[in-house]
């Protein structure tokens, strides 16, 4: 403070919060819309000693006239919270805690009556990003105390987590009630960007200037649109909610599966995987899967094959539990469901099957098997990537042409991800497919044997690239 330069700034300091508040306060609602947008660059810029005061600006515009500004205010609500936690130094923390906490929850709570319909999607925006805030600051903080061997930090985990069970739990399980199915979708979402563990590193003007900051993420549903790489990656996981908490959400999602609205039904389903990395019991992960197998018989296309992928996807999100927490998730609750669907009188049904094993393989969530000693005599274990093809296999000869033609044309989609030996199975399955189509009335279907003579011809390829062993021995004298 004896610094010539320190009182500088301070004075600049002086000067400039008297305009940012009159700004908050014009009479164009735009440019309130900016200070709502800034409150947390001004907290930054302004320094600790002002935090109070940009605080009251932020719950000022919270309360505006303009549904603009009070939509930008809930939306810089989790940034201001981060800039006042991180900002202070370490003894004030708990203080500054409370203080910007206790100061804009209630004002939160308070917009869930708010008659605008942007506002509230705001706020469920928010509410997600606190949450994930909240809890990598539980995270840091018990980093902190084990480092310096210090057990203080407990207060501030408990204070935490406190914030997170007894408000923004609640709050979000509201607005997942709310009567627009827009802040429905957005609390959906909210709850899934914390479930996944979307925990960016925090960012704080008390880091060193070397530090890296890395923005770690699982795979999301909408990866299985690009198939642009097969390359397997175990995700940095880091579970937001807890296995209590997830439970507590559950009854609310069962509630919106069974939603007159569509793309809410949609949006329930498309939080299993975030959901399922933040469990360790397979009891519930059973109840998570359930929301999954109700929506797999839904009437709209859409909801049936989003709940579908959905479950073969949640076991990419155990990557944090281990591979061995894959192989239960895929052979106790995936391949059951897989059979049930193969099985089905209903050819939808059969061909949401083999969506399932597209969407396992090319998002590479099955176990890798493991090598074992088998003793003489014994038979060898069936893998779960053989047992996805032996379901595929099956259907080859369906009695639906759509069934037979998708058998082709999924097989020619994993080629990719398959290794000799059930190449060779798949070569065999699509040969026999065209010999039995062929000898059909009036020379079978043309498109089932299009995709089937096309995955061949990719198999053998893959063969040829890995310098295996011909596949002549399957032939059957048939036209490729």
């Amino acid at each position: 403070r004896t610094d010539p330069t320190f009182a500088e700034v301070y004075l600049l300091q002086c000067k400039l919060l008297p305009v940012a508040t009159r700004l908050a306060e014009d009479r164009a609602p735009s440019v309130r819309l900016a200070v709502a947008a800034q409150c947390d660059r001004l907290c930054n810029a302004l320094g600790e000693h002002w935090s109070s005061v940009i605080i009251d600006l932020l719950q000022a515009l919270l309360g505006d006239a303009d549904e603009r500004v009070r939509s930008e205010a809930a939306l810089c609500m989790p940034r201001l919270v981060e800039s006042v936690l991180m900002g202070s130094p370490s003894d004030a923390a708990p203080s500054g805690s409370v203080g910007v906490l206790e100061a804009l929850l209630p004002l939160a709570i308070k917009l869930l009556k708010d008659p605008s319909t942007s506002v509230r999607v705001s706020l469920a925006t928010s509410c997600g990003e606190l949450l994930t805030l909240l809890v990598g600051l539980e995270s840091l903080d018990q980093i902190t105390s084990i480092a310096s061997g210090d057990a203080s930090g407990e207060g501030s985990f408990k204070r935490h987590k406190r914030h997170v069970d007894e408000t923004l739990i609640p709050l979000v399980q509201r607005l997942l009630h709310d009567p627009d199915p827009e802040v429905t979708s957005a609390g959906l979402r909210a709850v899934t960007n914390a479930s996944r563990g979307n925990v960016r590193e925090i960012s704080t003007r008390r880091t060193l200037k070397g530090d890296q900051v890395i923005d770690d993420d699982t795979t999301s549903i909408s990866s299985f649109q690009s198939h642009a790489s097969i390359e397997r990656r175990d995700p940095v996981f880091i579970p937001v909610l807890s296995e209590e908490q997830v439970l507590r959400l559950l009854p609310t999602l069962s509630d919106l599966a069974n939603s007159s609205k569509w793309r809410v039904r949609q949006s329930a389903v498309e939080i299993v995987p975030a959901l399922l990395g933040c469990t360790h019991q397979l009891q519930t992960r059973s109840e998570i899967a359930q929301l999954c197998v109700r929506l797999m018989d839904d009437e709209v296309d859409a909801v049936r094959k989003t709940a579908a992928e959905c479950l073969c996807l949640g076991g990419g999100s155990l990557g944090g539990h281990g591979e061995d927490g894959r192989g239960e998730w895929i052979s106790k609750i995936v391949l059951p469901h897989l059979n049930t669907c193969r099985d089905s009188s209903n050819s939808k049904q059969r061909m949401l099957c083999l969506k399932m094993i597209e969407a396992i393989l090319l998002n590479g969530v099955c176990p890798i098997e493991k090598k074992t000693n088998i003793k003489e005599g014994e038979p060898k274990p069936v893998s779960p990537i053989r047992s996805l093809m032996d379901v595929a296999a099956s259907l080859a000869n369906d009695r639906i042409a759509n069934v037979r033609l998708n058998v082709g044309r999924v097989l020619g989609n994993i080629i990719g991800t398959l290794e000799e030996e059930d190449l060779h199975l798949v070569v065999k399955t699509l040969e026999t497919q065209v010999y039995q189509e062929m000898n059909r009335a009036n020379g079978g279907d043309r498109d089932v044997l299009f995709f089937a003579r096309r995955a061949i011809r990719r198999a053998m390829l893959r063969i040829e690239d890995q310098a295996l062993p011909s596949v002549g021995s399957h032939s059957r004298g048939v036209a490729i």
